[in-house]
């Protein structure tokens, strides 16, 4: 039995011209809005077990259909069957009362889940050590930041083991330690069988989250199946709407602006290794078929596991087109350590190089296990150029043959 399955759900909204006229439909019977679809005619399926991925650009309906799936919210047209229990994460504050202790919250959050009071009380303890907020858990919410906020409001929703668990993008404003453990735990849910949506504008967690996908713009679904697919075709979309907005090369962005020394794990340096140097050129150059090494260190926590730190690198064109990506994770492959069993290290060398000319850089992420958390990245780092003898175009150059037709 599927957990959720909508059809032809739809959602309206009367959006009027100017704030008044809502009342003087209301006094004179007479329309004095023009509809606005949010959503229309979205069908799809969540099976148990499953985490589907939406995708979309802001406006694009995503925010609606949460809402209806969370049960906040009721459709204009169509119909949503839901089997089990719903949670979810919406808007940051939903939910939650700001004069309210962070207690308080808890057992209003509960009640409104649909627990009684013995089961609120069992739960208590469960979700304040979760949240890890037992230093300010009688403090009225108004005073906690906003990842204080997202700590309770996760730990609150996943402990009534919801059947359906639903997630908008509020858990990137957590701190880092907080996005894995979420993370882990919606990771499990999985593995237990229970169906989960998650919404997200960073691509990469979809891809690597979920099974399947859907992408909706201006309220339709344009397309939904396995996530790879769905992701590229909207990418492609994305691509022609809008001309790609490369990064500076040289620039190197951290996932948080924070003290690197208080992460879990970060990124020490990346360095290229055997690139030649021509007079009058600041870059390194290599040419097509040469070997191309990388040096990349990094350094994690002691309570932090090597099998659970991995190297994910990307050869990205100055166009923005991603030419390869790959990681440890999925090579199989464990980073070494130095003397010092917390300073992490590895060599990527491609041995024939394939690229065409052009200016490229790299993306260095530095993961976990599961490849869904990112600790640290470079998200444009060692720029390089590529030349080539021939005349050959495109980005990469492919072994081939000619023979005479049959």
């Amino acid at each position: 039995m599927s957990a959720l399955i909508a059809t032809d759900l739809s959602k309206a909204y009367r959006r009027y011209q100017k704030p008044i006229d809502s009342l003087k439909e209301l006094v004179f019977r007479q329309q004095y809005h023009e509809q606005f679809w949010a959503l229309k005619g979205a069908s799809f399926r969540c099976e148990p077990g499953e985490i589907l991925g939406v995708v979309g650009d802001n406006g694009a309906g995503k925010s609606s259909l949460l809402k209806l799936l969370a049960g906040t919210m009721q459709p204009t047209q169509g119909e949503l069957i839901v089997n089990g229990r719903v949670s979810a994460i919406l808007e940051l504050g939903s939910g939650f009362h700001p004069d309210f202790t962070g207690l308080e919250n808890i057992h209003l959050g509960c009640a409104m889940l649909g627990l009684n009071a013995g089961q609120i009380a069992a739960k208590v303890d469960e979700i304040i050590d979760f949240s890890e907020l037992a230093d300010f858990i009688k403090q009225p919410v108004k005073t906690y930041s906003s990842g204080m906020f997202v700590r309770l409001a996760f730990s609150v929703v996943t402990s009534v083991d919801p059947d359906i668990l639903v997630v908008d993008e509020a858990l990137s404003v957590g701190d880092q330690h907080f996005q894995k453990k979420s993370m882990d735990r919606m990771m499990t849910f999985k593995d237990q069988g229970k169906a989960l949506v998650f919404c997200s504008h960073s691509l990469y967690h979809v891809k690597e989250l979920c099974e399947r996908a859907i992408w909706l713009d201006k309220g339709v679904i344009q397309a939904q199946g396995e996530s790879g697919e769905v992701i590229d075709q909207y990418n492609d979309h994305v691509r022609m709407q809008n001309s790609v907005s490369v990064s500076k090369p040289g620039q190197t962005e951290s996932i948080e602006n924070a003290d690197k020394s208080q992460l879990t794990a970060y990124l020490v340096e990346a360095t290229l290794l055997n690139g030649s140097m021509q007079d009058g050129d600041d870059l390194p150059i290599y040419q097509t078929g040469d070997c191309f090494r990388v040096k990349v260190m990094a350094h994690k926590q002691a309570s932090l596991a090597l099998d659970d730190v991995h190297i994910g690198i990307i050869i990205k064109r100055n166009d923005g087109v991603q030419c390869f990506g790959v990681s440890t994770i999925l090579d199989g492959v464990s980073i070494f350590t130095t003397d010092d069993e917390n300073e992490l290290g590895i060599v990527y060398e491609v041995p024939d190089l394939s690229l065409l000319s052009g200016l490229y850089s790299l993306e260095v992420w530095l993961i976990d296990a599961t490849s869904a958390h990112v600790y640290d990245s470079m998200r444009s780092c060692c720029e390089f150029k590529v030349r080539q003898s021939g005349t050959e175009v495109g980005i990469t150059y492919l072994e081939h043959q000619w023979s005479a037709p049959i």
